[in-house]
């Protein structure tokens, strides 16, 4: 299965008390106590698994039905003989329904409670504060316990989610920085993105016991995969101009290196022909690495030579790759009008977009945009602090997407993609791939699959996301995270193409 489906907390919830209902009334007939108890028995494996020698635990339970979560993980634990810390940031007295009856059931097993003033004294930690529950800031009591679990330097392991991180967003103003996280009957969306994957470590899941049949009602967010079947295999009778023609736009003089990665993301993913229309002074280093691309002067007055000529063969136009803000990027804008197809934008285009003024007095376009900003190139799109862009980065999306008509994603930790009607998560990338050029190398990849997948360019532009970002992986598992360069992840895109199926037939 190369997709995942992320739920809402409201949703999670939702599935949680449907199982238990009835079997007469369509549910399980689960107890809250036995989905506890299966939770803290996936818990405690989860936690030997990765803690190989488990003779003590620290775990610190609040008051929802996370804390009863986290209770259950004692009572098993002491079945064992591990030696267990049991702090009661909220004490006993506010504890109600099933958290109430597996603190009971912890004391009944001999576990004493400690209050929130006791020190961690074990080196592994099992965080059962705050459940899907929580937004904003925790209040002081919860966040004395986050920061003490944070700087204890002990192994901790998070209860369905990292305690404070909002479980729709991913947002965290102050959350467990968990080494894994174990998550129950449906994923959810903020450890996904936003400041979900920093804050989570490894995620693990289990359902319970509780199929995909009791969430097939509730709306989902993907989670998406690269795969192999996602970008259709050449077809045997190719030629170059069936495989498209991309013409990437920027490279003022200083920044000629963008627009030479941007081209050759391009041609090593499949393009059929390449032009950059970049400034002159850069032409020597594109002839050096890149032979296979042309070049045209965005500026030229020779007719034969044009930047009009260029773009009426165009597929696609990568915009903005070293493109400045100067006046030559202005009058390299000017040019661009001229093209009515299909537009990514990247980098210093997505600064002239964001001056509508500026970009409709042009006349440059404004249908069939593909847009690929970070938080703050999203940020200046929206007329919004980064600090809002990050909270909701799948709202983000989405409000860019309406904005300017869009098909749009948002680079970061859990990228997200998608349009005005629906988003998706990217399930791939490392913080290795947070360095000069990444984006560029993107850009250029997504207008190769865009001009080879003219009839789905948005499937085409989703694809170029997840591939960039597996490719990304790759050579972070080579050549590790330190090290990777955006020169260095082109040939592993290459790598991952050369898996496409074959034509038959």
């Amino acid at each position: 299965m190369h997709d995942l489906k992320l739920y809402s907390a409201a949703a999670c919830r939702d599935i949680d008390a449907k199982a238990m209902k009835p079997v007469s009334e369509g549910g399980l007939g689960l107890s809250g106590q036995m989905l506890m108890r299966r939770a803290a028995q996936f818990a405690l494996e989860s936690l030997m698994s990765l803690c190989s020698e488990l003779t003590s635990l620290t775990i610190l339970c609040g008051k929802g039905n996370n804390a009863g979560d986290g209770y259950w993980v004692g009572v098993l634990a002491r079945q064992l003989g591990i030696a267990i810390q049991l702090i009661a940031v909220e004490p006993k007295a506010q504890l109600t329904g099933d958290a109430l009856t597996a603190c009971q059931r912890a004391l009944e097993a001999g576990l004493e409670l400690e209050d929130a003033s006791s020190a961690i004294r074990y080196p592994v930690i099992v965080d059962a504060l705050l459940g899907t529950g929580a937004q904003g800031m925790p209040r002081p009591e919860l966040a004395q316990a986050i920061e003490s679990i944070n700087g204890s330097g002990a192994f901790t392991l998070s209860l369905d989610l990292p305690s404070g991180l909002n479980a729709n967003t991913g947002e965290a103003q102050l959350a467990v920085r968990a080494d894994a996280t174990v998550s129950f009957i449906a994923r959810k969306i903020g450890l996904y993105t936003g400041q979900g994957p920093a804050h989570s470590g490894q995620r693990l899941f289990s359902n319970l016991g509780v199929g995909e049949d009791f969430s097939e009602t509730h709306g989902s967010v993907p989670l998406r995969r690269w795969h192999a079947g996602l970008h259709p295999a050449l077809p045997l009778a190719a030629y170059k101009h069936q495989r498209g023609h991309v013409v990437v736009v920027g490279g003022c003089k200083g920044m000629g290196g963008a627009a030479l990665l941007a081209a050759e993301a391009a041609l090593r993913s499949g393009a059929g022909m390449v032009t950059v229309a970049t400034a002159p002074e850069n032409l020597a280093g594109l002839q050096a690495r890149l032979p296979e691309a042309m070049w045209v002067d965005p500026l030229s007055s020779d007719q034969d030579q044009s930047m009009a000529s260029v773009l009426s063969q165009a597929s696609v136009v990568v915009l903005g790759p070293g493109l400045g803000r100067g006046d030559w990027a202005e009058q390299v804008l000017n040019t661009v009008a001229a093209f009515h197809g299909p537009l990514v934008i990247d980098a210093d285009g997505l600064y002239w977009l964001a001056d509508q003024n500026t970009w409709h007095q042009r006349g440059l376009p404004s249908e069939t945009l593909f847009l690929t900003p970070h938080a703050a190139e999203a940020a200046r799109l929206l007329g919004r602090s980064v600090t809002d862009v990050t909270k909701n980065t799948v709202r983000s999306v989405a409000d860019m997407a309406e904005r300017f008509q869009a098909t749009c994603l948002l680079k970061g930790p859990g990228t997200v993609m998608g349009d005005r009607q629906s988003q998706a998560i990217c399930g791939h990338g490392n913080p290795g791939m947070a360095t000069a050029g990444m984006g560029d190398v993107l850009a250029g990849l997504a207008g190769s699959l865009i001009a080879q997948q003219l009839d789905d360019s948005a499937t085409a532009f989703y694809t170029a996301a997840l591939l960039h970002s597996a490719a990304g992986d790759l050579a972070a598992q080579e050549i590790g995270e330190r090290g990777l360069t955006a020169s260095a992840v082109i040939p592993r895109i290459a790598a991952l193409l050369r898996d496409l199926p074959p034509v038959t037939g």
